[in-house]
């Protein structure tokens, strides 16, 4: 399920872009510094191309930055897929 950045704690929602940009990009403070990474994260959540995918019913209960094209119609409550 997709859930607004919201709905999660500050510092929440800070991990999740931290995880994100370490796992896309590989960013590291000396070649590429991780503040600007975090800045465009948080500008692609607010404008929507980036999603939370959240999934309550992994044991775990894991929620993941996504960007909105690798998402199914379904997935984005769209209708059908």
């Amino acid at each position: 399920m997709i859930i607004s950045a919201d709905q999660l704690s500050h510092d929440a929602l800070e991990a999740l872009v931290d995880e994100y940009c370490l796992r896309e990009h590989g960013v590291n403070e000396t070649e590429d510094p991780l503040g600007p990474r975090k800045l465009e994260v948080h500008r692609q959540l607010e404008q929507g191309k980036l999603l939370i995918l959240y999934t309550p019913n992994n044991p775990n209960q894991v929620a993941t930055l996504v960007p909105r094209e690798k998402l199914s119609a379904k997935e984005l409550g769209d209708g059908d897929a």
